[in-house]
């Protein structure tokens, strides 16, 4: 029986003719090709992680909060210092969803707001971006809060905490369940912003209220 010769050529040598095989050494050869293909895909992938994950480190997140916009709250929050929570909230929560949205403002601080980029973004991107900057805000205060706090009263926070985010949920999840669908989810992400919101200025207020204490006892002291 003639034998047809096969001719593999690998790394630019050729290698020794084999002869033709049966049935059973064309399906042993076709499971090693296959094997020889699923390492190379693995190692084609390998190779492109680290490319992806420097073009993911590139490409901004729009829902990602700028550095000035961070300062902005932080800047309205020290001009609204005498106001309760309430009224700073009114003064200033909002107001960086409404400018990530493109809505020019009013009022000398909105005007110190820099033009940004990746921005205007559509209404869920931006509350979202103003909701992660009072959730650091409120992660900020909580933070300094408990080490201004001891005995019953760290305990009492640690619990108001732990409780607060289930709160929130639950809250914002009625919230979405008695709004029409087309506003449903607009409902539940204004909620989340306004909860964790006045939550953050509720803390701090609590944490202002005790460093005052501090700063009065210390004054009176000997």
């Amino acid at each position: 029986m003639n034998e047809a010769l096969i001719v593999r050529a690998i790394g630019g040598r050729e290698l020794a003719p084999e002869p033709r095989r049966g049935a059973g050494g064309i399906a042993a050869g076709a499971g090693r090709a296959r094997a020889a293909l699923r390492t190379a895909s693995i190692a084609v992938a390998a190779l492109m992680a680290p490319a992806a994950a420097a073009l993911a480190q590139r490409t901004p997140d729009p829902a990602r909060p700028h550095p000035a916009e961070r300062a902005w709250v932080d800047a309205c929050i020290l001009a609204a210092q005498a106001h309760p929570p309430r009224a700073a909230f009114g003064r200033c929560a909002w107001r960086i969803a409404a400018t990530c949205q493109g809505d020019p403002g009013e009022g000398l601080l909105i005007a110190r707001l820099p033009t940004l980029p990746d921005r205007p973004q559509p209404p869920r991107t931006c509350m979202l971006v103003e909701t992660a900057i009072w959730q650091q805000q409120l992660d900020r205060w909580q933070r300094e809060l408990g080490l201004l706090s001891t005995g019953a009263a760290a305990e009492a926070l640690r619990r108001a905490q732990r409780a607060f985010p289930p709160y929130r949920d639950v809250t914002c999840a009625a919230e979405e369940a008695l709004s029409a669908p087309a506003e449903a989810e607009a409902n539940r992400l204004s909620c989340r912003l306004e909860q964790t919101a006045l939550r953050a200025l509720e803390l701090k207020r609590l944490r202002d209220e005790i460093m005052l204490a501090i700063a009065a006892a210390s004054a009176e002291g000997p």
